[in-house]
């Protein structure tokens, strides 16, 4: 018969994996290749392409962390004309899947 221990172990281990923030699909559920654009989209990834000092068509910032720390280019989707990196592959994972969504929800300050 398990004992109170054995289940709250049971619980804690259940609980550490499911918050894990870097989980990642073993598969992308959309192909990587360059996700089309809209205007209003257009405009956002112009600014957020320019907070970095440069404009270079490269969001250099992580979007999926609301540009608040480095992106990498080998976690990079391209979306219209641009290029953005990605801090961890569950950021690519969620920019795969849905990039004009996030996008769309990314607020730029």
């Amino acid at each position: 018969m398990p004992t109170f221990r054995n289940l709250l172990g049971l619980l804690a281990l259940t609980l550490a994996g499911a918050c894990s923030s870097d989980a990642v699909p073993t598969a992308p559920t959309t192909p990587t290749g360059p996700i089309a654009s809209t205007p209003e989209l257009d405009v956002k990834l112009a600014a957020a392409d320019a907070k970095d000092g440069q404009v270079d068509k490269v969001v250099h910032r992580c979007a999926g962390c609301a540009l608040g720390m480095d992106g990498k280019a080998e976690h990079s989707v391209q979306v219209g004309g641009y290029t953005l990196h990605l801090c961890k592959p569950a950021c690519l994972a969620r920019y795969q899947r849905d990039a004009v969504g996030e996008l769309t929800k990314l607020t730029i300050r």
